[in-house]
């Protein structure tokens, strides 16, 4: 009877029921011996090939601007051995999103390196275009660590690295220091003492200036420098947009108040009249970005604002808001390079991202402020001299770069342009901007719902 159980067993297509496995010496025998097969079948089994995609000799592309020729020129010289490799093309870096659309389409043709501003980095890290490489473990962290605070913000979406500051632009006050001298005028350090000073200057001095407003030094200067979320993430795909918050009608009151007053122009900062004003020296002061200095004020003859350097160009740190814990400020300008996920050729696109954020031998004499902080320490040399500068204008940039506000982060939409579809023409019919915030804040909800967002206004 034991030996028909165990033929029966052995023979059987399948596995007896239940029922039929008895506790016996007998039996176990017979599943230790199953098992014993069904190792060997493992260990004798051949994996399938897994063939690599990269290829550490595929050429990487990377998408410019003219600026950057002379950086990918270094690299090139630093690493001949990998300059045939770097294939640079100049182009407009604001048809990226839609291109990127199009090669997903196709299947071919995407950049392997792009320098590009973050929010044109934040449209192509959607579901729907899913460009950027992860940069959070390609780069190491003692590089990281080394880009000025705050710099990075801009770049890391839900957690994830996707982009390297090229440089800042990061806010700070610029005036015009005889001036202050003159008019006994002290450098407000508030910004409630910013709107006191503007009142003064109504009063005592009018026609002179303080500030311009167009959508950028609105959205730029004046929301971000208040915290006002046009666009606070949450989590990767909710955002709090409310500017019925106080700390958005604080600033657009302000600028309301400056406005009927006259002392903040009703047009850009690039603005033929704005640039009369200056020309006539009736520019008090203004905030702006870190490279106002170089290429708006200027002192050359080709210069925007001032034809001549007379050292009349002063700087200060960004102004603080009455319960803030300390004083913020917004950028207005700074790229990055992002690296995409379809490189053949990862590990040299990474090396070339990484080359092109911090080589302090390029950006050490660069163009504007070195997002990298050992690269703005030796670019600190490039304004020695200036007699543009009443002094040197660098302690307050790097001050200024220390407090850029880390709630700030790059979105899927332009924040700019509902300011500039209704802000703009309100301010310029003599409307004032708070009589608009139902209006720009359907504008920005519509814009972050089409881009996928979950937006909360509490």
């Amino acid at each position: 009877m034991v030996m028909a159980v165990v033929l029966a067993a052995c023979a059987a297509p399948t596995a007896p029921p239940p029922q039929i496995v008895v506790q016996t010496a007998v039996v176990t025998s017979v599943v230790e011996k199953v098992k014993e097969v069904s190792k060997e079948v493992v260990i004798t089994a051949t994996p399938v090939p897994v063939k690599s995609t990269q290829d550490d000799k595929a050429p990487v592309v990377v998408w410019i601007d003219d600026t950057r020729k002379p950086l990918v020129e270094a690299f090139k010289k630093k690493y001949p051995d990998k300059a045939a490799l770097i294939k640079e093309e100049v182009v407009d870096r604001g048809t990226f999103p839609a291109k990127v659309l199009l090669f997903n389409n196709t299947g071919k043709g995407w950049p392997d390196v792009v320098f590009a501003e973050p929010n044109l980095v934040s449209q192509v890290a959607d579901s729907n275009r899913n460009f950027p490489h992860d940069l959070t473990n390609a780069v190491p962290k003692e590089i990281i660590d080394q880009f000025a605070p705050g710099a990075l913000a801009p770049c890391t979406f839900g957690g994830k690295l996707l982009c390297l500051r090229n440089d800042l632009a990061q806010n700070m006050i610029w005036f015009n220091k005889p001036l202050f001298e003159q008019f006994k005028y002290k450098v407000p350090t508030t910004w409630a003492e910013y709107e006191q000073l503007g009142e003064l200057v109504a009063k005592e001095h009018p026609g002179y200036i303080i500030g311009a407003l167009d959508e950028a030094s609105i959205t730029y200067i004046y929301l971000w420098g208040s915290r006002c979320p046009l666009g606070h993430a949450r989590d990767v795909n909710t955002l709090y947009i409310n500017l019925e918050d106080p700390k958005c009608t604080r600033a657009i009151k302000m600028m309301d108040n400056l406005t009927k007053l006259g002392v903040l122009a009703k047009v850009g900062n690039f603005d033929p009249a704005v640039a009369k004003l200056a020309g006539e020296n009736k520019v008090l002061m203004m905030v702006g970005p870190s490279w106002f200095g170089e290429y708006v004020f200027g002192g050359k003859p080709e210069s925007t604002y001032y034809k001549k350097a007379e050292g009349q160009l002063d700087t200060a740190v960004p102004m603080k808001w009455d319960g803030e814990d300390k004083n913020y400020t917004g950028f207005w300008g700074g790229s990055a390079w992002s690296v995409s996920r379809h490189a053949a050729n990862l590990k040299l696109a990474v090396e070339f991202a990484i080359f092109a954020s911090t080589a302090v031998e390029y950006h050490g004499t660069g163009p504007t402020y070195p997002a990298f902080a050992p690269s703005a320490v030796e670019w600190r040399k490039t304004l020695n001299g200036n007699p543009l500068y009443a002094q040197d204008p660098y302690p307050i940039m790097e001050k200024s770069a220390a407090v850029m506000d880390p709630l700030i982060t790059s979105v899927r939409f332009n924040q700019t342009s509902p300011f500039k579809d209704i802000a703009v023409p309100a301010i310029t019919k003599g409307q004032t901007i708070e009589s608009v915030i139902p209006a720009l804040q359907k504008a920005l909800v519509g814009l972050a719902s089409a881009q996928g967002y979950n937006v909360v206004t509490k």
